[in-house]
């Protein structure tokens, strides 16, 4: 028994290898939206609509698509009642997190890779306290694609906790040393 690859249009791999930065990526999977658009997902990227209106929806171009470095993915949910997949990106501290909304009616193998990309790119992740129970969840990331790629770090505070609060960010910036120091990275 042969299995069939989903498939996308010719001029979605272009787009994706037109945005690649002079990489060569292959697409793994990949999803049309309501409004016609492309989403995809390579071993490196996630390929995201671009911010721009497309002229022709459904004939996606190097400018239609915006990449996103798995580790710059915070989280993704399925809103499966209103078809939706949200997706959203690190930022920096303080900041709130970009999220792009996705209408899709099955994200199927794009949202299986999503995850499994996701996960991969998580290289250290540690909840420290900092109030009580209350702390911050420190997270080092780097690009499954590469072992070489460097770790990036971020941290999220637990609610109930805000940077405006004595000490809070020196403390926080504290545990990031420290977990930091604890990996040897």
């Amino acid at each position: 028994m042969r299995f069939r690859r989903s498939t996308w249009p010719r001029e979605l791999a272009d787009a994706v290898s037109g945005s690649a930065s002079g990489r060569k990526e292959s697409i793994l999977a990949a999803a049309q939206l309501a409004d016609g658009n492309w989403v995809a997902g390579t071993r490196a990227a996630v390929y995201l609509p671009a911010d721009v209106p497309t002229e022709s929806p459904g004939k996606p171009t190097p400018e239609s698509v915006r990449r996103v470095g798995w580790e710059q993915i915070e989280r993704a949910g399925w809103d499966s009642e209103a078809s939706v997949l949200h997706v959203y990106e690190t930022t920096d501290f303080g900041t709130p997190l970009r999220a792009t909304d996705l209408k899709i009616d099955d994200p199927g193998r794009f949202g299986q890779l999503l995850r499994e990309r996701v996960d991969a790119s998580i290289v250290v992740q540690r909840h420290v306290p900092l109030a009580g129970k209350r702390g911050v969840r420190i997270v080092g990331r780097r690009n499954p694609a590469s072992t070489e790629s460097p770790i990036t770090w971020n941290f999220v505070l637990d609610k109930g906790l805000e940077p405006t609060q004595p000490g809070i960010v020196d403390a926080a910036e504290a545990a990031l040393a420290a977990v930091r120091e604890e990996f040897g990275v």
